[in-house]
């Protein structure tokens, strides 16, 4: 144990910035569930587990046609393991996130130095959006472990030509599509075919080994497809999402993913193809305004080839400013460290992702490891060229000018808080960061660049996963109920909704809430099965007035749909009129 230690360089700044990465995720996991989407999965996962059932996923005991079932898998093994837990339910997805970090690593030891493989790894690490990924846990965190590391075998592959990354690769598309459905296999498609066909790899592109592997992916996909086409295909009376006759295979292959961008879906909320530029401004914090001039040199790099390739084909007279290409200078393009599955494995999903027609901001979320690749391979500029540093150190220090006061602004204003603890821990992060800027301001070394970067995106992490999240978080008020519900002794089975459910109530009440769609049928049940609690909004609360059904409130929840952030609720001032107000309300079993 002590040699293992004393091989340990506790001197380098990127073995404490990896602890501090390491105790923001870690925090992470603790942090209770979001409504809707995560609390929806995690009640999935915990109903799984409950009835054994799966390869026919199962939602409130209906049928579920939504997304494929490797979180629901993984989360219900975790709850059996562990016992049914915020952080039980969000350690498969952040080991995810931790696969894709360490895959973009492995990633970029193929074409790049370990200098710039240790920069693209710490990048995506200290981006918000991973943060935030690991905390709302939704499918993507899976999608974008998987498909990373996907990218990173297949690369393996071409490179060795072993079959045993062959089948990782595509073991690992399965994996992939079973989190999100086909674009599990549409962006490792972009970044090899990319990458091919940019270095005139014609032989690749058409490799009988490919075969193989689709059948590796076809093995992993046999339990979803089988379950898919017992529950839907074998039942085309079954009534899914309003309609009848759904096919759960073409849903699947098809119709979830393609179908968002032909309009068969019937998801969509017709935002602008540019929704996901404003989104990365934010979700790639503090790299956000590296990323154009990573892009702008990607597309010189990676189109040059392709260039010189098509001045190769054109007649003899023809003239041209390059050189056609020869089998030398080909050998060169294919080896001088240029790889071009990162510039397809970004632009192309970016642009796929954009004409859906049906966009949130999580989706986007599978291009960061191959934007850190871009920033990383674009920083090596700032060793090769001492010109370009005072503009990389300008972005940099542009965009933690914006990021350290909305740091600030969160604890001071937002949710104030006096907290020695955590104001000292904050302070000493931004004096230490100061103080490094102050006595060396503009270093040539690229790899100081991105440890101040990290730092600056630790502090953002600490703000987000150590103070604001636990104040926010609380405004869910179905957590809040359970607790009440227990600490007063109402069983989890006598507690039920009236209109208004939630997902987070399911999941913290350990069972399926039985809902109340109307007063008649909260009267009858109380006459029926004794005296019980309804979980009803102010709109509920009056209906049941007014209907003349007895009840009693025995707690009342401020209530806040905390994903959905506005202005007024982040104003202290404003903060009360956006609240709603939850009750728990015991309806007693003699009604008139």
């Amino acid at each position: 144990m002590w040699r293992f230690f004393s091989l340990i360089n506790f001197r380098s700044p990127w073995l404490w910035l990896g602890f501090g990465l390491a105790a923001v995720l870690i925090r992470g996991l603790f942090l209770d569930v979001m409504d809707i989407d995560a609390a929806q999965y995690a009640s999935i996962s915990q109903e799984m587990l409950q009835n054994k059932s799966w390869i026919q996923v199962q939602h409130r005991c209906a049928d579920y046609l939504d997304k494929p079932p490797l979180l629901f898998w993984l989360s219900a093994a975790s709850f059996s393991c562990f016992g049914a837990s915020n952080w039980a339910y969000k350690l498969p997805s952040m080991l995810a996130a931790l696969l894709g970090i360490w895959s973009v690593y492995r990633f970029c030891l193929l074409f790049y130095t370990p200098k710039i493989a240790r920069q693209a790894a710490f990048i995506l690490a200290s981006t918000v959006g991973l943060m935030l990924i690991c905390n709302d846990v939704r499918t993507d965190t899976l999608l974008l472990g998987t498909t990373t590391c996907a990218i990173w075998q297949l690369a393996e592959y071409l490179q060795t030509q072993r079959w045993r990354y062959l089948f990782g690769g595509f073991a690992c598309i399965g994996l992939a599509m079973l989190a999100k459905g086909p674009i599990g296999l549409v962006v490792p498609a972009f970044a090899v075919g990319t990458h091919l066909l940019c270095h005139q790899r014609w032989r690749d592109i058409f490799k009988w080994q490919w075969v193989i592997g689709l059948l590796v992916t076809t093995l992993v996909l046999a339990p979803m497809c089988l379950g898919l086409w017992l529950q839907f295909d074998q039942h085309p009376e079954k009534m899914v999402n309003g309609r009848t006759g759904v096919s759960g295979l073409y849903f699947f292959f098809w119709e979830q993913s393609f179908g968002r961008i032909t309009g068969e879906n019937v998801w969509r909320n017709n935002t602008s193809a540019a929704y996901f530029l404003h989104v990365y401004l934010w979700a790639f914090l503090p790299w956000s305004l590296l990323l154009p001039s990573a892009i702008k040199g990607a597309c010189y790099q990676h189109f040059s080839p392709l260039q010189r390739w098509w001045n190769s084909l054109k007649p003899d007279d023809t003239p041209t400013k390059s050189d056609p290409i020869t089998p030398n200078t080909r050998k060169l393009v294919e080896n001088n460290g240029v790889e071009s599955y990162a510039f397809g494995a970004f632009v192309l999903t970016f642009i796929a992702l954009s004409m859906s027609h049906y966009k949130l901001p999580h989706y986007i979320f599978i291009t960061l490891p191959w934007a850190a690749v871009l920033v990383a391979s674009n920083l090596h500029r700032m060793d090769t060229q001492p010109s370009s540093k005072r503009w990389f150190w300008g972005v940099l220090y542009s965009t933690a000018i914006i990021c350290l006061p909305i740091s600030l602004l969160l604890p001071g204003f937002v949710f104030p808080t006096a907290n020695p603890v955590f104001w000292s821990a904050l302070a000493a992060a931004i004096i230490v960061l100061g103080v490094h800027i102050v006595k060396n301001p503009l270093p040539a070394d690229s790899d100081i660049l991105v440890q101040r970067g990290v730092w600056t995106a630790l502090i953002i992490g600490l703000v987000i996963n150590f103070h604001f999240y636990p104040q926010l978080l609380p405004y869910q008020s179905a957590k809040s109920v359970v607790e009440h519900a227990r600490a007063a002794g109402i069983p989890p089975t006598k507690i039920a909704y009236f209109h208004r459910g939630s997902h987070a109530l399911d999941f913290y009440n350990g069972d399926i809430t039985e809902d109340f769609e109307s007063f008649e049928s909260v009267r009858q049940h109380a006459i029926t099965s004794g005296t019980f609690w309804l979980y009803a909004d102010e709109a509920g609360k009056g209906e049941l007035s007014l209907a003349g059904v007895r009840f009693e409130v025995t707690g009342t929840f401020p209530h806040f749909q905390v994903t959905l952030l506005k202005a007024g609720f982040l104003d202290p001032a404003q903060r009360a009129s956006t609240l709603d107000t939850f009750y728990l309300l015991k309806i007693p079993a003699e009604q008139n």
